[in-house]
């Protein structure tokens, strides 16, 4: 459609006139958004976080999930759940937790022969194989067969683990080092994910897997037959669609595996620092596993060190940490190690492990534990939300005590220790400690033994508090007072408070949104940011001091953000004066531009938040509709408008949320 169906001419004035208008309504964006960056608040990363991954074969979401769900720090799941809760999953999930990611799961680098009648809600694969659902580049199999790879003997390669020979079903293998078929699950994702209502914060890309020996595949292809081809052509497809995705506004989560082996972890590192790493890179499988014959495997300790040191030096992803045993809570088996092993002792031992290698100052590492690897329910743990160490005073040492080596590592309160070889005589402390565990976890401190040594079995794990932070009393601080919650925008609410007293001084407080603790501040005050316009949401504050005794919770404080006011949008054909048009819109073409849709959230996020951020946008409403019915009558001055704005939108791509972006449809100014 031609841009004059949107703009009708009103006053006729000359380029530098518009050219100096439209940078004049840049800057003035420019200075208004600068304005309210300073106030931004970032929420504090908590000690042990934490992601679920709850896949099709888990019972059908209810309302009730949705506040358990939001606990973790990032989700991975199936689209077909986004309507199992009101109003859409996704929307119920976050009120609770504004910060959490939700990823939706798909198959990255493997092609299913069976789904192509599935509903594209349904299909956890391309779901392309003899019909395109309107791709571009057609089928996989009818217009692309270059896109699977073949063995030695040209046949297609495929996963035996997930096909069925006997009925005609395979999981392909495709050639993901190809820019082709790159292109090809860019177009898919943006069809089926993006596109679609069920559109999450990102996409999960299953099988990123970093060295072909951990494929188990049907044979190895002739176009990557060694594990460093594979991983070179590997870090390509993760990086290239990492980088599509984000031109999008999505994030990528890719599941890549094999930190235990030599090639796998330098794979790892090599995408960490290539040009566009993924937003999460996971490893299904870290230090207590659930594979295999055994309730639980133990790797190696070369195996385990490996996994360990991967995790504390990945840079620019956040680092998901899978680990799992066969046994359900208060069970018992035996390891692969021929020894006995119970649920806790494996979960201690992984957590335990997570928290030695963690990169403390990033605090990118984020930590799940499974009975079983279905994925099909929600399991929390007291350990995620009571074991708060505080700050790592540096990275993990390594003791030698009869021939096995102990791995420790000190907090700014309390020790972590790990064996991962042979049972040793009784482990001297550094200092009298109070020895936590599963069973004392909701015990009041002063009840929790004193330690100077423990025995420490192969395959486990201990934690400690330093005894420093043993209560000196049990009083607890004063309810917080005058709790009071103010709206300030369609995005933000501001809470305050009066402080409380205690004997030994307060240390912060939690903010509790719906009930749920939100995050902790040792202020009293704080900015509730990334909300939703004209959504009521309720707030309560409680104290706590440096013994860990906390105040009764205030009274529940209801606060509704603000909606903004509509404001009428150019309309195709529009005349009179009644139709109003501005000169982002003139000069991108249409209202729904990419460009102009940054620039709209950009106005919502930062400008309309602040006094003199309204007021230049209420400046560039009365200026802007003369003005874009001159450009729309010059191609050239529509181009230089376009030029003297492009520092505003990379600005506006670079600093508003993805959640906002979205929001910018046809019917919004």
């Amino acid at each position: 459609m031609k841009l004059s169906d949107y703009c009708i001419s009103v006053d006729k004035a000359g380029l530098a006139k518009a050219v100096v208008a439209t940078r004049a309504v840049a800057f003035a964006f420019l200075l208004g958004a600068a304005l309210p960056l300073a106030a931004q608040t970032a929420v504090p990363s908590k000690f042990i976080q934490t992601f679920l991954v709850y896949y099709g074969g888990g019972p059908r979401l209810v309302g009730g999930d949705a506040q358990k769900m939001a606990k973790f720090d990032l989700i991975d799941t199936n689209k077909h759940r986004y309507d199992e809760i009101a109003p859409t999953t996704w929307a119920a999930i976050k009120a609770f937790n504004p910060n959490i990611a939700i990823y939706l799961y798909e198959d990255g680098t493997e092609a299913s022969n069976f789904m192509d009648t599935w509903s594209p809600i349904a299909t956890y694969g391309s779901g392309r194989y003899n019909v395109s659902r309107g791709h571009s580049m057609g089928s996989l199999n009818g217009n692309n067969p270059g896109l699977f790879l073949l063995d030695s003997a040209g046949n297609r390669i495929y996963n035996p683990a997930y096909s069925s020979v006997a009925s005609n079903q395979y999981f392909y293998l495709m050639d993901f080092g190809s820019a082709a078929y790159q292109a090809y699950f860019l177009e898919m994702v943006t069809t089926d994910f993006i596109n679609q209502p069920w559109v999450a914060d990102g996409v999960h890309s299953d099988n990123c897997l970093t060295v072909l020996s951990a494929g188990s595949y049907s044979a190895a292809p002739s176009k990557y037959p060694t594990d460093s081809i594979w991983s070179s052509a590997m870090n390509t497809f993760a990086s290239g669609i990492a980088a599509g995705l984000h031109a999008s506004g999505q994030k990528l989560w890719c599941n890549r595996g094999a930190t235990d082996q030599p090639g796998g972890a330098a794979a790892w590192l090599a995408l960490d620092a290539g040009p566009t790493p993924p937003d999460v890179v996971a490893e299904e499988g870290a230090f207590a596993i659930a594979w295999g014959s055994t309730t639980t495997r133990f790797p190696i300790e070369a195996f385990w060190k490996s996994q360990l040191d991967t995790l504390s030096k990945i840079q620019h992803s956040k680092v998901a940490i899978f680990s799992h045993t066969n046994l359900a809570e208060g069970q018992s088996g035996t390891d692969n190690w021929g020894k006995p092993v119970t649920f806790v002792q494996s979960l201690w031992y992984a957590l335990g492990s997570f928290l030695l290698g963690k990169n403390d100052v990033l605090n990118n590492a984020y930590f799940a534990f499974t009975s079983g690897t279905n994925y099909d329910s929600i399991q929390w743990y007291n350990e995620y939300d009571k074991i708060d160490l505080g700050k790592a005073l540096g990275s993990y040492a390594v003791t030698t005590i009869g021939g096995a080596n102990i791995y420790s590592r000190e907090f700014e309160s309390g020790y972590v220790y790990v064996n991962p070889t042979a049972n040793i005589a009784p482990l001297p402390l550094p200092r009298a400690s109070l020895q936590l565990t599963h069973d004392n976890l909701l015990s009041p401190l002063d009840s929790i033994p004193i330690v100077s040594s423990i025995p420490l079995r192969a395959h486990n794990a201990a934690i400690f508090l330093k005894t420093a932070i043993a209560p000196a009393d049990t009083a607890a601080p004063s309810t917080p007072a005058g709790l009071s919650a103010s709206a300030v925008s369609s995005s933000q609410i501001n809470l305050s408070w009066t402080g409380s007293t205690d004997n030994v001084g307060v240390t912060g407080y939690y903010v509790y949104l719906n009930d749920v603790a939100l995050t902790t501040t040792t202020a009293t005050s704080f900015a509730h940011t990334g909300l939703s316009a004209g959504t009521t949401y309720n707030y309560r504050v409680s104290a706590y001091d440096a013994v860990g005794n906390n105040s009764a919770l205030t009274a529940s404080v209801p606060a509704t953000t603000l909606t903004p006011v509509p404001v009428t949008d150019p309309t195709p054909g529009g005349t009179g004066s009644g139709a109003h048009c501005f000169i982002a819109t003139a000069a991108y073409g249409s209202p729904m531009a990419r460009d102009v849709r940054y620039l709209r959230a950009f106005r919502d996020q930062y400008l309309l938040t602040n006094n003199l951020g309204k007021w230049f946008v209420k400046q560039y409403y009365r200026l802007s509709p003369p003005l874009a019915d001159e450009l729309s009558t010059h191609d050239r001055w529509r181009a230089i408008a376009r030029v003297a704005l492009a520092p505003l939108v990379v600005l506006s791509k670079w600093l508003v949320s993805g959640e906002t972006f979205e929001k910018q449809t046809a019917d919004r100014p």
